[in-house]
């Protein structure tokens, strides 16, 4: 296993975008009918944002704010960290512990969007890597859950 495979071999690219002006509640209903934890949030240039699961119960669920009249824009979490695709994926996991975040923004050399990598991504491909043990694997997935 080599962490310095580039994240271009582990990244997401069919992201579900919203608009900043979008809703809280049609995002959360985006999330729950796509079955994703987050979604970009773009604006005229490009992506300008992300909103997860965590934001909204952060920032709209625990103050009792209605998500009907709640944007997007004023939950979301901004500016994007992102890495480049080149980038190992030992180092896209270090960024995101050092930054305390579990997802990352991959941009290609014009810094165009690629893609999205998550923390779940790279255990992934770890554990694909090292054909570790199901019960491993149940316990690592529990443990981050």
């Amino acid at each position: 296993m080599s962490l310095e495979s580039s994240v271009r071999s582990i990244i997401v690219n069919s992201i579900h975008r919203v608009f900043p002006e979008t809703s809280v509640y049609e995002a959360a209903g985006l999330m729950v009918e796509k079955d994703v934890g987050c979604l970009l949030v773009s604006g005229n240039d490009g992506p300008v944002g992300i909103v997860t699961q965590k934001d909204v119960l952060k920032r709209v669920t625990s103050r009792r704010a209605s998500p009907e009249l709640t944007k997007v824009k004023d939950v979301m979490s901004s500016p994007l960290i992102s890495v480049g695709q080149e980038t190992s994926i030992g180092d896209a996991a270090k960024k995101m512990i050092e930054m305390r975040i579990k997802r990352l923004v991959v941009t290609g050399e014009d810094g165009d969007f690629r893609g999205l990598v998550t923390m779940t991504d790279i255990v992934r491909w770890i554990a694909n890597q090292e054909k570790l043990t199901d019960s491993l694997i149940n316990y690592l997935m529990h443990e981050v859950i």
